[in-house]
């Protein structure tokens, strides 16, 4: 194992003695006896577009034979763990069953300006902030922020039957160590109420979910967007979109596992 795997295995053996790591595929697979979860550790180590094909290929076959044998599959890279540490470690042991929890109905849900949900994409979102005008806040019993969610404006579609507004489910993301049971939900319902679209569209990223809350929530998959790829910088390990690889010294690459859209006609 090189570096990346021996740290992995570090972190999971001080909270799970029993840890066990195995080569399948070519990827460090770690599981611990007794559970269902198998997490598959990504080397992010790619020199070159071709070769981050490669390794993609071979990660969606390694998947496909840990589901078919009715493991609970997580997907953990390199990149993301050497530079959101903190983060990817609570959010990989929520995976593992160690998380506390909040249920939604010991939450008010409320609108939160810019800054406040900035900070907390940035610190509980694997990709961070991203662009929204409508920003909601969970706040438990104490007054904590525990989960925030984002959608934008509405899009005005002329359609057959007149004009459909639809608007995108940005970000949702909760503290890392804590799972909000009907967080989602009820942060939806306030959406909804507020801004009255349509219809709403999200996309669940499949290096991070199967997609099932959104179809618990009453979504409908509408297509499959295709793996998209990145370069990363080799001392930060941060991701940056393909087309500014030519400002890294020397990138790495990594080609995600794509996403799935989805949408709720309201």
């Amino acid at each position: 194992m090189g570096d990346f795997e021996n740290s992995v295995l570090s972190f999971l053996s001080d909270r799970f003695p029993d840890a066990e790591s195995a080569f399948k595929g070519g990827f460090c697979v770690f599981s611990c006896p007794g559970g269902n979860v198998s997490t598959v550790a990504v080397p992010v180590v790619s020199e070159t577009l071709e070769d981050a094909e490669r390794q993609a290929e071979r990660l969606e076959c390694e998947v496909r034979k840990l589901r078919d044998e009715g493991r609970t599959v997580v997907i953990l890279p390199e990149d993301i763990w050497r530079s959101r540490r903190k983060m990817i470690q609570h959010r990989l042991l929520a995976q593992l069953g160690v998380f506390r929890s909040v249920f939604a109905r010991n939450t008010e849900v409320r609108r939160i300006d810019k800054a406040a949900s900035s900070a907390f994409f940035t610190n509980c979102h694997t990709y961070r902030d991203a662009a929204a005008r409508y920003r909601y806040g969970l706040f438990d019993r104490q007054g904590s922020l525990v989960a925030a969610a984002s959608f934008s404006s509405a899009r005005v579609w002329d359609k057959p039957e007149g004009k459909v507004s639809s608007c995108e489910w940005v970000r949702y993301a909760s503290l890392p160590d804590v799972r909000v049971v009907g967080g989602m939900g009820k942060v939806l319902k306030a959406f909804l109420s507020e801004a009255g679209p349509d219809n709403v569209m999200s996309y669940a990223d499949l290096e991070w979910t199967d997609g099932a809350v959104y179809e618990r929530l009453g979504f409908k998959m509408e297509s499959v967007r295709c793996p998209v790829a990145f370069a990363v910088d080799r001392c930060s390990y941060e991701r940056v979109p393909l087309k500014y690889a030519s400002s890294l010294k020397n990138p790495l690459f990594h080609i995600n596992r794509g996403s799935i859209k989805y949408r709720l006609l309201v």
